[in-house]
């Protein structure tokens, strides 16, 4: 059987929306009648998650190699899941995907083959969605603590140039993350009808 369920990724820097439009996208989808699975990374309730959260909070100092193949092994320990959800013809809305490892990775100044061969064999999606806004603009819609990657707004500007680059190179398509939040999921939406064909309803 091949698989019918799509996998749409929502990608972009810390603070630009991507949870609030994957909820809107998941309902959206579920309004259509469609069963959903939604997902977002790091999941920080598994094991490996929960070392991520260590090292992004500062109780652990790992090496750039080790926090990228953590980011790549906690999506591994979804993968059974998103194969399942997959071929059970349900929509998979995922907040970060491979896709976030490899921006994130490069900005960190490793190389793209090497962090794509981390998320080799994890299922890849069917549509990467990128909100993109300034990075200065965006750090103050989350308030409170933030992590070492939140804080670092260096790094935040450098994964938005790479977002911005690699767009093309990779079928990536970019949104304008700085309109309303219903601006911008309109946008989502239409970017769904345009480039999936999401077949029959379970």
């Amino acid at each position: 059987m091949n698989p019918r369920g799509r996998i749409i990724s929502v990608e972009g820097i810390d603070a630009v929306g991507k949870s609030t439009q994957s909820l809107l996208l998941e309902t959206w989808f579920r309004d259509q009648g469609r069963r959903v699975t939604s997902l977002s990374f790091p999941d920080y309730d598994t094991p490996i998650g929960k070392e991520i959260k260590a090292f992004l909070g500062g109780g652990r100092d790992f090496g750039p190699e080790v926090r990228h193949m953590l980011f790549a092994a906690n999506r591994w320990e979804k993968a059974s899941l998103i194969r399942r959800s997959r071929l059970e013809n349900e929509a998979i809305i995922v907040n970060r995907y491979t896709e976030s490892n490899l921006v994130y990775g490069l900005a960190n100044g490793l190389r793209l083959g090497w962090l794509a061969g981390l998320e080799r064999g994890i299922p890849r999606s069917d549509l990467v969605v990128v909100l993109d806004a300034p990075s200065r603009g965006v750090a103050s819609r989350r308030p409170g603590p933030k992590d070492s990657y939140e804080k670092d707004l260096e790094l935040q500007a450098r994964v938005q140039t790479l977002y911005r680059e690699l767009a093309p190179k990779f079928g990536w398509v970019v949104i304008d993350g700085s309109k309303s939040v219903g601006r911008v999921h309109d946008s989502v939406v239409q970017t769904v009808k345009d480039n999936l064909d999401l077949g029959a309803k379970s």
